[in-house]
């Protein structure tokens, strides 16, 4: 584990909620975040924190964007070596780092409107679920499927599924893995009343990650299902997490 990452203490913190977002050169879509974040009213900034964990963003930093006024509690850290999709070992730095019991990890393309999260505050939560989200479009409004990575969950269910395999870094698409041993070791709980809303690229050009194609080459995509065969035949070493240095930067 990475010397500077040691987890901070639950006790010391009055959020309820760690909101957990991966970002990767994504200055665009990270300002309108932090402008949505913004006109959160007080009684909903008062019990989150946001946490922004930059995948080593080779040309725009995360902590460079610009940040109005107010806002919650904010966290950026940044990873030391960019590895080619390694957003898994960024949820993992943020539900870490995270002080809050609940964690509200989603991709940074999903912003999650006032109503969802005063809603999470009010319900009566229980820790031994997961829940997932329904979907809108940031711009219309019109209803999409719900996104199979957004959850909402304690931060003590997280680990003890195991957090995000980090053996699977380079490998696009692989973060379906985490649902899996998710359903085995919980159940998980809709909430379609509750939406995320989706931004897709052509309201910001950079909402989803662009310069890095999904594509996996050949050796990667022939690796990739290759060690879910030797770890489910416990052939492999087990789920790695916190294998990647990091710093706190913010």
């Amino acid at each position: 584990m990475p010397k500077d990452s040691s987890p901070r203490s639950e006790a010391q913190s009055q959020q309820e909620i760690s909101l957990v977002f991966a970002y990767y050169d994504n200055p665009q879509m990270l300002a309108l975040q932090w402008n949505k974040i913004s006109q959160y009213e007080s009684r909903v900034q008062d019990r989150i924190e946001v946490i922004i964990v930059d995948d080593a963003s080779p040309h725009s930093a995360a902590a460079e964007v610009m940040r109005p006024a107010p806002l919650p509690h904010v966290s950026i850290y940044r990873v030391a070596k960019d590895i080619r999709w390694n957003q898994d070992a960024a949820r993992n730095i943020g539900a870490h780092e995270a002080r809050s019991r609940w964690l509200l990890l989603t991709d940074i393309d999903h912003v999650v409107p006032a109503e969802t999260l005063s809603a999470l505050i009010d319900m009566e939560k229980d820790p031994s679920v997961f829940y997932t989200f329904g979907r809108i479009k940031l711009d219309g409004g019109g209803v999409r499927e719900p996104h199979p990575n957004s959850y909402f969950m304690s931060k003590e269910l997280y680990w003890s599924i195991g957090g995000h395999d980090e053996d699977f870094a380079g490998i696009y698409g692989k973060d379906f893995l985490f649902r899996k041993r998710a359903l085995k070791k919980s159940r998980e709980v809709a909430l379609p009343s509750l939406p995320l809303a989706r931004v897709g690229s052509t309201l910001i050009l950079d909402a989803g990650t662009t310069g890095i194609s999904r594509a996996n080459f050949l050796s990667a995509r022939v690796w990739g299902y290759l060690l879910v065969w030797l770890k489910a035949a416990k052939l492999w070493r087990g789920i790695q997490t916190l294998q990647h240095a990091y710093r706190k930067v913010v």
